[in-house]
């Protein structure tokens, strides 16, 4: 097929690439020249494993190419994807401009009849906003077939989540359309799900404000289990066992960031209150994880009888390792929260993709960007894991106690082996973790339990 997607991101790049892989013939456009300048050279400017090379083949073998956006670009795109970002303001409202200014510029449809697949994530009934808006500006003997085809590609993973989708959802109204979609993800191995438009919008954005749900569950979880003396991996596994549960996104630490979760999380919000049917669930898991860094500044303090005039090491920045993606990186709200409360701390910080310009320039000018993690740890008072990056699950105990000024290290990931660690005479303190010796119960907890026994 002649296909065509709409926006170079990280979504509309990996799906541009993928399909062309596929054997079709793909072109994708962006409104950034200079993106696209770089793209049709085999440069990705994402640091996404295996996509550079994904792209660099396909364009070698004629199967991909790239340009600006134009209306006489599209004019032969059997299937537009629609892959413009979407990104949400604080109040939860998501900025559709782009996406309908890209919509405009659609080309004019000829006899033929084409469909559009909307892949951003959108306000449920955009996809019938869209055909409506199409149709009444496309001659009566134009067909054209909106669907909604939402993607499920997570950053770090994304050309493996398209090869190995979980689930492929194929929202339209049109029996032909889906048949037609049906035959374009053939060779993928995921299992095709049908759905009306409206339920396949919705079913994006209730994606991720259930990873929301269970994300914030945990961290309210693990801080139980520090306040009552349990261990919280044990408590996580021990319920992830229950088949109704699963182990999935229990994982305690700095809470939730990035480009898709937080937003789509308040979009959800936001759409649900405009609709008359309020999500306080969801409303709740938005601000408990919001205090997470709170939480974290409040266990250094304890570590160190007040951090005031101290040097504080943050090992990793990017919302997740494999990604140089910085916002709504948890680090930033924690660098904000140190910085409120001690101005007078010196803050040094290491990330492997510290050298890209979205980790230099999210910075604030008070936090040292240093080139290794030993020029961030020397001399240190304590340091913050704050990205599992697994470059530092490598650092041997006696790097820190050389180092660091005093061998204290908050796992804000649960990703080191703590218990080495305090063996080697480290304090290493995890997110609702067991100390390193047993510790009493906390005042009164033993009376409590036998009043509820």
């Amino acid at each position: 097929m002649k296909l065509a997607v709409v926006g170079a991101g990280l979504i509309g790049l990996t799906t541009a690439a993928g399909f062309a892989d596929l054997g079709h013939r793909v072109l994708c456009c962006d409104s950034d020249s200079g993106k696209i300048g770089l793209l049709a050279r085999g440069t990705v400017s994402y640091r996404e494993p295996g996509l550079e090379s994904l792209v660099q083949r396909n364009v070698s073998a004629g199967r991909l190419r790239f340009g600006e956006m134009s209306e006489e670009l599209m004019r032969s795109a059997e299937i537009v994807f629609l892959a413009v970002e979407t990104p949400s303001a604080d109040d939860g409202q998501l900025q559709m401009a782009p996406f309908w200014a890209a919509a405009d510029r659609l080309g004019s449809w000829d006899a033929c009849s084409r469909i559009v697949a909307i892949v951003s994530t959108v306000p449920v009934g955009t996809a019938e906003r869209l055909e409506a808006r199409l149709r009444a500006r496309l001659p009566g003997h134009a067909g054209v077939d909106v669907a909604s085809l939402p993607v499920f590609l997570r950053e770090g993973s994304a050309v493996r989540d398209f090869y190995e989708p979980s689930r492929i959802v194929i929202g339209t109204a049109c029996p032909e359309t889906a048949e037609r979609l049906d035959l374009l993800h053939q060779r993928l191995p995921g299992p095709i799900v049908h759905a009306d438009r409206r339920s396949a919008e919705l079913a994006k954005l209730a994606a991720n404000a259930h990873l929301a749900l269970r994300i914030s569950f945990a961290n309210e979880l693990a801080a139980l289990a520090e306040q009552t003396g349990a261990d919280y991996p044990a408590v996580a596994q021990l319920i992830g066992l229950d088949p109704r549960i699963g182990p999935h996104s229990l994982g305690a630490g700095l809470g939730f960031g990035g480009p898709s979760l937080p937003k789509d999380a308040r979009a959800y919000v936001r759409l649900a209150d405009e609709a008359g049917a309020p999500q306080t669930l969801v409303s709740a898991a938005i601000r408990a994880n919001a205090m997470l860094p709170l939480r974290m500044v409040r266990k250094l303090e304890a570590a160190l009888s007040g951090p005031a005039r101290r040097k504080v090491a943050l090992l990793g920045l990017t919302f997740k390792p494999g990604s140089e993606d910085m916002r709504e990186a948890p680090s930033l709200r924690l660098i904000a929260e140190l910085l409120r409360r001690h101005p007078g701390i010196t803050l040094t910080a290491y990330d492997p993709a510290g050298q890209s310009p979205a980790v230099r320039h999210a910075l604030p000018n008070a936090v040292q960007l240093c080139g290794s993690a030993e020029e961030a740890l020397t001399g240190a008072d304590a340091t913050i894991l704050v990205t599992e990056w697994q470059e530092f699950r490598k650092i041997p105990a006696q790097d820190y106690k050389n180092w660091m000024n005093r061998p204290i290290i908050l796992d804000g990931r649960n990703a080191l082996d703590a218990p080495a660690l305090n063996a080697q005479g480290i304090v290493c303190i995890g997110v609702g973790r067991l100390p390193a010796t047993p510790a009493e119960p906390p005042p009164n907890f033993s009376a409590r339990l036998a009043e509820n026994a």
